[in-house]
């Protein structure tokens, strides 16, 4: 099975993140991530369970 490399950036990237709240609100905020897993992990840190779009900007 071959195996698949991640890229890991060295520089932090720019991500715009969605937020869906349960109440069907959505607000987007942008801010620099490691990743766009990182940008999910922060916005699910800060509101919980929402729906989460996070791309690099």
């Amino acid at each position: 099975m071959k195996k698949l490399s991640m890229k890991h950036n060295s520089q932090p990237i720019k991500c715009k993140v969605q937020i869906t709240r349960p109440d069907g609100k959505t607000f987007t905020y942008q801010g620099l991530f490691k990743s766009t897993s990182e940008a999910v992990m922060d916005a699910l840190e800060k509101y919980g369970i929402v729906k989460v779009d996070a791309r690099a900007a």
